[in-house]
């Protein structure tokens, strides 16, 4: 908000030193909610912004169809063209399959030789992150991606319940350390 007439602004995620930022907060505190509203209004504050969205408990799809956007359900695979679409939403068949693991960690590696490949202004939404902290390889990926992402003019959101998520391993504190948006919502430590 500015101070001066108590409106609000948009920070602009494009100009800061990684353009990366994690969203932390107990069930219910509104995590998801705040990033469909910031990926809705990065949609009208930016030109040509691309979206993505990992989707994994299926909670962006109007959203991303209010923005004419396309779902892909990982079930049915996808090809690199489809990564090209203008907004996207990713999901998984069923909520909280084993399996889902190893598709989501192949996907995000997929998005992120997809961004590596151009410079056009992308915002990654990762709900659940999680569940790839919790895999060794999703791990690294990730890490790799927020490394570097500012570099390619991608910017990634990483949506988890608790900063113990990231802080446990290496991986992850390494994560939160090249991360300068930090946003805690009813979180207790």
């Amino acid at each position: 908000v500015d101070t001066s007439d108590d409106t609000p602004i948009l920070a602009d995620r494009f100009q800061w030193s990684s353009h990366s930022m994690a969203r932390m907060g107990m069930v219910g505190s509104g995590k998801s909610y705040a990033a469909k509203l910031e990926l809705l209004r990065a949609s009208l504050a930016y030109d040509d912004l691309q979206i993505i969205v990992v989707d994994p408990k299926k909670e962006y799809n109007d959203v991303i169809h209010s923005l004419d956007g396309t779902r892909i359900n990982l079930e049915h695979g996808y090809s690199f063209e489809e990564l090209g679409a203008q907004h996207t939403c990713f999901q998984v068949g069923e909520r909280g399959q084993r399996d889902d693991v190893d598709v989501l960690v192949d996907l995000v590696q997929d998005l992120y030789t997809y961004t590596s490949r151009n410079q056009r202004k992308t915002l990654v939404v990762i709900d659940e992150a999680r569940i790839l902290m919790n895999d060794e390889k999703g791990r690294q990926v990730l890490n790799q991606f927020v490394l570097e992402a500012r570099d390619t003019n991608t910017a990634i959101t990483l949506i988890s319940q608790n900063a113990s998520h990231f802080t446990y391993c290496r991986e992850g504190r390494e994560i939160l350390d090249n991360m300068p948006g930090k946003v805690f919502m009813r979180h207790d430590r």
